[in-house]
């Protein structure tokens, strides 16, 4: 694999947790050592804030929402993946900050540059290498979620934004982004992302 650190990215239902399995599979088969982390979340701290930020519980204003993300991520980069590549170790995450600039920047009507600073600073630059971008039709996607959080039973003008926050990040760094027509069948995709990752 041609990548230490990729992340898959997509509005919620878009199949995130399929495509890392069917990869951690791949990865197995092939005897590459990799972790998977998932945002929020990710570690003991990263646990906790994602409690905080999920629950039907809490109401939490959209930049307290970015913050308490950003604050998490600060934490996964220096706590686990930093030394997980470190030690030879590739990351496969699900999600990463460029959530936060699509939902939180582009969805709350934050700012694309705001949330993107914000986040920069929190993980010293830490980006993923490689972003597989599942894009979907949020009217779609959220058909297909059985459990809706939070931030997940927001309303489908608010995932519309974040899918448009998506494809803006993917234009503005086509270096690092392969954008997957979610519709399509999963083994066909992998089989494009394997190719992409220098892994077929």
């Amino acid at each position: 694999m041609n990548t230490n650190y990729v992340a898959f990215e997509g509005v919620d239902g878009s199949g995130k947790t399929s495509y890392i399995e069917e990869l951690s599979n791949h990865l197995e088969k092939n005897s590459i050592n990799f972790k998977v982390v998932r945002e929020p979340g990710g570690s003991k701290l990263g646990e906790g804030i994602r409690n905080l930020l999920l629950s039907h519980e809490y109401e939490v204003e959209p930049l307290t929402e970015a913050l308490l993300f950003s604050a998490n991520r600060s934490n996964l980069v220096e706590e686990i993946i930093k030394p997980s590549i470190e030690n030879g170790i590739k990351i496969l995450s699900d999600r990463s900050a460029y959530s936060s600039v699509a939902y939180q920047g582009v969805g709350r009507n934050l700012g694309f540059d705001k949330i993107y600073e914000i986040n920069d600073i929190a993980i010293g630059g830490f980006w993923p290498e490689k972003v597989v971008l599942l894009d979907i039709d949020p009217e779609i996607s959220l058909k297909r979620q059985k459990i809706n959080d939070r931030i997940g039973s927001s309303d489908l003008d608010f995932f519309k934004r974040v899918r448009e926050g998506y494809l803006e990040l993917a234009d503005k760094f086509k270096e690092k982004f392969l954008i997957v027509d979610a519709n399509n069948e999963l083994s066909s995709n992998s089989k494009i992302i394997y190719k992409w990752l220098e892994l077929d």
